[in-house]
């Protein structure tokens, strides 16, 4: 959402367990509450503070969802085609849906009015600003923006000019009540675009100011007063006066920085995605560059498999937090392992957050093994009752135990592994302390084993088993491993030379449904060389990652005459 949020509307997401806040300076206020949502992917968030709804949108699942403060959901909207930016306006919510601007009731979702674009146009962004709907768009692959008169519908689309700069997507558009004549529009901030200020008071665009940026921005806001606009990016946070787009003030740079609200007092909130290190928040006073709070929220985000590389895209979404309007909260759209929450931060307290452990937490642990999972419960009023379930990778929840916490406040229940599971204890709550939900991941080995048939003899080389095969002998390798729907198995193959073991080979084989595969090893043969083979499951590389990476035993053979 794109208007003001510090003068019009917010972003959300929320439910229920614990945060950790941090002061970098001055008082830091609690944050803890978060609910769990049902979203496929988060597009934007606005919060309406009239009806104390919060409205989001779901661009996969092509819907607007409404709760309530609490994260309650209490409507929901199916559209028939793609959204994702929203904006609040008033009581009307504005949703450039595929081919229209779509106009609903904040209150109820229900349709006010529909601006036809074209079937041909595409949009992305919308705001209001001298009194007409502005909006970024893409026409025949080729994106600009335009607006939309709602006295009378007429729609203007902006001839596309390369000198526009919006890359290779529609950009988005900001405006602000304190400078109702003025609009920035900025090319697809996830990729380098040009920043322009346009007059549009006269009722079309004149342009007043144009920069290209150094570096992309994750998302952008005006300040209160109107004057500055702030731009937010990887390792790259500022203020720009709208007036020239120079540089005002520059704010600590912060990696995988994703987001950025103004309070209605003129504080700035920015946002961190996955922070492995650091503060999930930082908020600045106006004008300030050192902040005066800092959150950190108890869960990083998407955890890194050990031996995979990629960045986590967990933690607070891209421009996923939002100020209540007035007010002190601040709203955060996170994700953690696969799941969409909504914290409030900031919120007034009155239950307490109760401590709440799972142990565990990224054990590697062999097939078949059984682990038992315990929970510890702190002190809370009247509720002891919790409860510990199991999501095996693939596979739905399983719970392992529901009960009361014994006099030591623990609970324990067991399950035996076959996949890389996520455990989660819950905690109901009571009259005086929060829910709560803790999790810990476990990871485990797949069962890979490999035989070698088709030998004439066995003997020892050393104090190793080897099996022997005639010269002209074809070795079979039988792999047997975990079943898992796609898998497949390395094959890997050394020869003894040069004082160390080398590969001469290495396949991948796809596995039957009963998790088997056979390989013959063909061709010519060196008498008395050293041979062994192994089958390897690899996290990802087989095709899955249902399993921690796992080799098998080596099997060694030789060759005679």
């Amino acid at each position: 959402m794109h208007i003001s949020r510090a003068a019009l509307a917010a972003s959300v997401l929320i439910g229920s367990s614990s945060l950790f806040v941090g002061a970098a300076a001055g008082p830091a206020l609690a944050a803890d509450s978060y609910r769990s949502l049902p979203l496929v992917a988060f597009g934007d968030v606005a919060v309406d503070g009239l009806h104390k709804r919060v409205l989001m949108s779901d661009p996969a699942a092509k819907k607007i969802i409404a709760t309530d403060y609490s994260g309650t959901v209490v409507d929901e909207l199916q559209l028939e085609g793609w959204a994702n930016e929203i904006t609040l306006v008033g009581e009307t919510l504005y949703v450039p849906a595929e081919h229209s601007i779509i106009a609903l009731a904040a209150d109820t979702l229900t349709e006010t009015k529909r601006y036809p674009l074209g079937d041909d146009v595409y949009p992305n962004d919308v705001v209001e600003a001298g009194g007409k709907l502005w909006f970024t768009f893409s026409k025949n692959d080729r994106p600009s923006f335009g607006s939309v008169n709602p006295a009378d519908s007429t729609v203007y689309l902006r001839p596309y000019s390369e000198t526009d700069d919006f890359v290779d997507a529609p950009g988005y558009i900001y405006s602000t009540p304190a400078a109702p004549g003025t609009i920035v529009v900025t090319g697809d901030e996830v990729g380098l675009g040009t920043v322009t200020v346009y007059d549009v008071s006269s009722g079309g665009e004149v342009e007043k100011a144009r920069i290209t940026p150094a570096n992309p921005a994750s998302e952008s806001a005006f300040t209160v007063d109107g004057g500055h606009l702030i731009r937010v990016g990887s390792n790259d946070e500022s203020q720009l006066k709208v007036g020239d787009l120079s540089t005002a003030l520059t704010y600590p740079a912060y990696y995988r920085a994703n987001g950025v609200d103004v309070a209605s007092d003129g504080r700035v909130a920015i946002s961190v995605m996955n922070q492995a290190t650091g503060h999930d928040v930082y908020v600045f006073a106006p004008g300030g560059t050192t902040p005066t709070q800092t959150i950190t929220l108890p869960e990083a985000g998407d955890e890194l498999v050990p031996g995979y590389g990629e960045l986590p895209r967990g933690g607070i979404q891209d421009r996923g937090i939002a100020w209540e309007p007035n007010g002190n909260r601040i709203f955060a759209v996170a994700k953690y392992d696969g799941v969409f929450r909504l914290w409030v931060l900031n919120e007034p307290v009155v239950p307490v957050t109760p401590a709440l452990t799972l142990n565990r937490n990224g054990g590697i642990y062999n097939y078949g093994t059984t682990v038992s999972f315990t929970a510890h419960l702190g002190t809370t009023a009247t509720n002891r009752t919790v409860q510990i379930w199991a999501q095996p990778t693939g596979a739905g929840r399983i719970l392992l135990k529901s009960g009361p916490v014994d006099s030591a406040g623990n609970l324990t229940g067991s399950l035996r592994l076959t996949r890389n599971t996520r455990v989660t204890a819950q905690f109901a709550g009571d009259a005086g302390y929060l829910a709560r939900e803790v999790s810990a991941t476990v990871y485990t080995r797949a069962a890979v084993s490999t035989k070698v048939t088709k030998h004439y003899r066995t003997k020892k080389i050393g104090k190793v088993g080897y099996q022997v095969f005639r010269k002209k002998a074809t070795p079979v390798f039988t792999t047997t491993m975990t079943p898992y729907s796609g898998r497949k198995a390395q094959v890997i193959v050394n020869y003894w030379s040069g004082g160390k073991w080398r590969t001469v080979n290495s396949r991948w084989v796809k596995l039957s449904a009963n998790g088997t595969a056979v390989l013959k090893y063909t061709g010519s043969h060196k008498v008395g060389g050293k041979f062994r083979v192994r089958s390897a499951y690899v996290h990802g590389t087989s095709g899955d990652r249902a399993n921690y990476t796992t080799y098998g035993a080596w099997k060694y053979f030789t060759f005679t005459k």
